[in-house]
């Protein structure tokens, strides 16, 4: 059967994680399904554990034998895809709903101007606990790519293990910039809502982990995630229709201080105290103009109390916040 769907599921040293993602995705109910999983040259057992889906005619595995990273292992893999539908997958993720690509894929159908669709999601701990619901909508839609695209660039809400893109569309745009290793999905999100409709499910179909390894917390200063996100933000407004309206394009010089202090934000949320605090400040080294503005003296004093009443219950006190606005 010609596949519809192809993920491409992208591993390095996380085989204690990789036979939940890849059983995930092959439990799905949609039977038209590809996997093309790419190892990075990986350390540990990652290799014995893709021994045992070898036979499996859904499955082709690509091996590197020197570590190439992340972004050229998705487009390579995209490359290979060969699905109506194709999405990106990292191996310390996984599905929660059984149905989640049939229902992915019944939107694509219905309506053959989306582009690309996305859901809410779990954020779950090493040991797959979920601590955080994602939900960045109430109800489903299918909306046009420039509303998207007006709410999307202040904030990537959207999951990158999971959302789907309609193959054409890389035809058409590409696929990951290789310059952008940490904010490369937002950017392409970004690059597919200038020129498609979006849809969105309000359901939690898959689940995305916070562990000591990911890229937020690893391998990336948060001075080198801002840039990203600054250059992220700078390709999305190059990449407008030339039609695109005067009120979307006056949306980036705010969009810009969103990208400035977005990372400081979330790595308070998740209670990486060191990663906020050199965030902000390199925010503020960078636009010396948000002194002027209170969310610097907003955020210092969210991450003392960070500080002073430890993560638990600062989320705690965070939520009864957002209970009684």
């Amino acid at each position: 059967m010609h596949p519809r769907v192809s993920f491409v599921v992208t591993n390095y040293n996380y085989a204690r994680f990789l036979p939940q993602a890849i059983d995930s995705l092959l439990g799905q109910t949609f039977g038209a399904l590809e996997l093309i999983v790419v190892d990075d040259n990986s350390k540990d057992d990652s290799g014995a554990v893709l021994d045992r889906y070898a036979a499996d005619p859904r499955v082709r595995i690509i091996r590197h034998q020197t570590n190439q990273g992340s972004i050229r292992s998705y487009n390579e893999g995209l490359a290979l895809a060969t699905g109506d539908f194709v999405g990106v997958f990292d191996a310390d993720d996984y599905v929660l709903d059984p149905e989640a690509i049939a229902r992915q894929v019944a939107v694509f159908d219905a309506h053959p101007e989306v582009g690309l669709v996305y859901s809410a999601f779990h954020q779950v701990d090493e040991y797959s606990q979920p601590f955080r619901a994602c939900r960045p909508f109430h109800g489903d839609y299918v909306r046009p790519g420039l509303a998207e695209f007006s709410d999307l660039i202040f904030l990537n809400y959207i999951a990158h293990s999971g959302t789907l893109v309609r193959r054409t569309c890389h035809e058409a745009l590409g696929y990951y910039d290789p310059r952008l290793p940490y904010a490369g999905d937002w950017e392409l999100w970004l690059r597919v809502a200038t020129r498609y409709s979006v849809g969105y499910i309000d359901a939690p179909l898959y689940a995305y982990r916070v562990h000591i390894n990911n890229m937020t917390a690893k391998g990336k200063s948060p001075s080198e995630a801002t840039g990203e996100r600054l250059m992220a933000v700078e390709r999305a407004f190059a990449s407008l229709p030339a039609d695109a309206p005067a009120s979307v394009r006056r949306l980036q010089s705010a969009a810009v201080r969103q990208a400035l202090l977005c990372g400081s934000w979330n790595d308070r949320s998740l209670g990486r105290i060191g990663r906020s605090w050199a965030g902000l400040v390199d925010a503020v080294r960078r636009s010396p103009g948000l002194l002027a503005r209170p969310e610097p003296y907003v955020a210092s004093a969210k991450l003392a109390l960070l500080a002073a009443v430890g993560h638990h219950r600062y989320e705690r006190l965070s939520a009864q916040r957002t209970a009684h606005s």
